[in-house]
């Protein structure tokens, strides 16, 4: 058994060996999507929500790049909070807006 096993207080290389047969799942619930909206997920000792993702953009109005910033400039729009890649993207729209 391995220390993980052993932590669990589980068999794993039995449960790794089981083959789930018909009848077996017949006792199972079926899983609705209000089951899946309200579960809870742990990650290693922490429970976590259900996340969340957003649909498709109605009129798509950003283009998902790759762009490399100095450590500061990242520093800088990240040290005010949540929203920094929306703020560095006002920031350059007022450059484009004043050049033009």
């Amino acid at each position: 058994m391995s220390a993980k096993s052993k932590r669990i207080g589980s068999n794993l290389k039995r449960v790794d060996r089981h083959v789930v047969k018909p009848e077996e799942y017949a006792e199972l619930p079926e899983v609705t999507e209000a089951m899946l909206e309200t579960a809870q997920y742990r990650v290693g000792d922490r429970l976590k929500p259900h996340p969340r993702s957003r649909g498709p953009q109605k009129a798509p109005t950003k283009v998902a790049l790759s762009i490399r910033l100095s450590r500061e400039v990242v520093r800088h729009f990240r040290a005010k909070g949540r929203g920094w890649q929306s703020r560095i993207d006002e920031a350059l729209k007022k450059i484009v807006r004043a050049e033009k």
